[in-house]
């Protein structure tokens, strides 16, 4: 199980060594990811069953209260429609604050990128298998900074072109490009 910022990248990994996902899973993220944050720092927390996690927090007290307060838990985007109506309505996604248009699958995009690893990792003894999944993280992380910086100087380049013919072409009619009305 993995923890990660808004934009996708992995904070912190847990070794999960049972099966199935279990609560103490999560919350131990939360409290490691609350002990290097502000204390007063807001959290959108983004999880498949972000309702039942809420929930048992506050009936067994398994966080802290001031860690509650600054906690928003949320559903993710296509796990919420397995979720009864009042779940969906109270922790979907794009139905909080503060979220955005995020459809919170990162995790998946994840999994999905680091799949090649399974039939490795499996026969690897420990002393391997920390090393490989963090450096295939690092160089996941760096690989989709570098794409995702290349598409925004692309698509910066691509509207400024035709943006400064039309800033030109106005200054030359003696259309102000600011005001919108001749000089």
């Amino acid at each position: 199980m993995c923890l990660l910022c808004c934009h996708d990248r992995v904070l912190w990994l847990v070794n999960m060594t049972s099966p199935g996902e279990r609560q103490h899973y999560a919350l131990v993220l939360i409290q490691c990811l609350f002990n290097h944050l502000p204390p007063e720092m807001t959290v959108g927390l983004l999880y498949d069953i972000g309702c039942q996690l809420e929930c048992s927090s506050c009936k067994w007290g398994l966080l802290d209260n001031s860690v509650l307060l600054y906690i928003k838990f949320a559903v993710l985007v296509f796990h919420a429609y397995g979720h009864q109506w009042l779940c969906q309505l109270v922790y979907h996604l794009w139905k909080c604050t503060g979220f955005g248009l995020s459809n919170g699958e990162g995790c998946e995009r994840l999994w999905s990128s680091l799949k090649f690893l399974i039939p490795i990792l499996q026969v690897s003894g420990v002393r391997a298998l920390y090393p490989m999944l963090g450096h295939a993280c690092l160089t996941r992380t760096c690989s989709t900074i570098n794409n995702c910086l290349c598409l925004t100087i692309k698509s910066a380049t691509s509207t400024k072109n035709p943006s400064w013919g039309l800033v030109n072409g106005l200054s030359r009619s003696g259309m102000h490009a600011s005001k919108g009305k001749r000089q």
